[in-house]
């Protein structure tokens, strides 16, 4: 009952998308908490009870998590129940899913969230207009069920194969996220040499930052499930630095210029592709 699982069962319950929202947690309190919020209907610690009784079951947990629960679950889970994941990488998770529970697994991710964690970050708002990725593989669920729920949320569902997902997802989310989180400790080094620093961070640093205030116990899973893929996103990065570091050994003006415009042009290539999407 976290930031994601949270937010899914206020926004279910809100929309009258589910007869009763079933939470699971380690901690009786965070259970009580869910039910004040409005976040389900009932709840409890043990997820194999849970899952006995559920048409569908959301994994709310970080990625390895998720794979270490997939064969302990199965064998609980009813006849014609439906488990689905929002794990940040889908290969893996979609392997071991499928693997345990045939016709009965379809990996997700809604790309959704902030750098807050928890049921109090919990916003029942926080699908709407959201990308919903769904990756079927070879043995999967049938998608249009799952689809028209997340349609209901108020997201948009896309479905693609989990390795496609995977190498997007390593560039637009993944890279990012680590870059914050080197970002930070630049500034942070900073402030050794400028006790200025933290006074001239303004919006810059607020806006490139911000994710590195995410879960790092959630972005180590994301990084080891999804390695290659993010190696690849991060040797990319470093060479185009390594460019623009180079330029300023050089004086390069042309050169110095060029590596911004490029950025610019690279910027408004997206927007455009995401305005048509």
């Amino acid at each position: 009952m976290g930031l994601l699982g949270g937010s899914l069962g206020m926004a279910l319950k809100q929309r009258g998308l589910a007869r009763r929202v079933v939470g699971v947690a380690r901690r009786p309190e965070a259970l009580e908490r869910a039910r004040e919020l409005g976040s389900i209907d009932e709840g409890g610690l043990d997820a194999t009870a849970a899952v006995a009784g559920a048409d569908l079951t959301f994994l709310c947990v970080p990625v390895l998590a998720i794979t270490r629960l997939l064969p302990l679950l199965a064998p609980h889970v009813r006849a014609g129940g439906v488990v689905t994941d929002v794990g940040s990488t889908k290969t893996a998770i979609v392997d071991a899913g499928e693997s345990v529970l045939p016709g009965r697994f379809l990996g997700g991710h809604p790309m959704a969230g902030s750098e807050q964690a928890g049921i109090e970050g919990a916003d029942p708002l926080l699908f709407e207009g959201a990308t919903w990725a769904l990756t079927p593989g070879e043995a999967s669920a049938p998608v249009e069920p799952l689809s028209e729920l997340i349609t209901g949320l108020g997201a948009r569902p896309l479905l693609l194969p989990p390795e496609e997902h995977d190498r997007a997802v390593a560039a637009t989310s993944h890279l990012p996220h680590a870059t914050a989180a080197a970002l930070a400790r630049v500034v942070a080094d900073a402030l050794g040499e400028a006790e200025a620093a933290p006074r001239l961070a303004a919006g810059s640093y607020r806006d490139t930052t911000r994710v590195a205030a995410s879960s790092p116990e959630l972005w180590r899973d994301v990084c080891l499930t999804n390695r290659e893929p993010i190696l690849a996103a991060l040797g990319r990065m470093q060479g185009y630095l390594a460019e623009l570091a180079e330029a300023l050994r050089q004086d390069d003006v042309v050169a110095v210029e060029r590596f911004f415009r490029q950025g610019r042009e690279a910027k408004a290539r997206m927007e455009s592709a995401r305005r048509k999407g």
